[in-house]
């Protein structure tokens, strides 16, 4: 048992743990992808931005692990999936200045339809 299992004792609503965890490792992928997108932009060193982006995605299978207690594999990872589109879309449209159209709309389409498919299976802890 580590902190992580401390602090979720205290959780009253286990029902919303995987939303939570979710958001957590979407929140991984978004330091992963602003730094690489720093990177990019030649804001920041490669190297840097490497061990940075590499050193910050060592959380996600932690996070993943810990989220399968409360979820099957494949909700959670349909939850982060989907989470991680939603915050990295509207990070890169809001910090970024990125457009949405052609093809972006397709994926956002899609993983509307995923929200479907979820809310349609509803998917239960295996």
């Amino acid at each position: 048992m580590d902190a992580l299992d401390v602090l979720i004792a205290k959780v009253k609503w286990k029902q919303l743990l995987p939303i939570a965890f979710a958001l957590a490792m979407a929140a991984v992928d978004v330091c992963m992808m602003f730094t690489a997108k720093f990177v990019h932009l030649g804001r920041l060193p490669y190297a840097t931005g490497l061990a940075l982006a590499t050193g910050v995605y060592l959380l996600q299978p932690y996070l993943f692990i810990k989220a399968m207690n409360y979820e099957t594999m494949s909700a959670m990872n349909l939850v982060w999936n989907l989470a991680s589109n939603i915050v990295v879309t509207v990070s890169g449209v809001l910090v970024f200045q990125e457009p949405v159209h052609g093809l972006r709309w397709v994926a956002i389409a899609m993983s509307l339809f995923a929200i479907g498919l979820f809310a349609y299976t509803g998917a239960s802890k295996q």
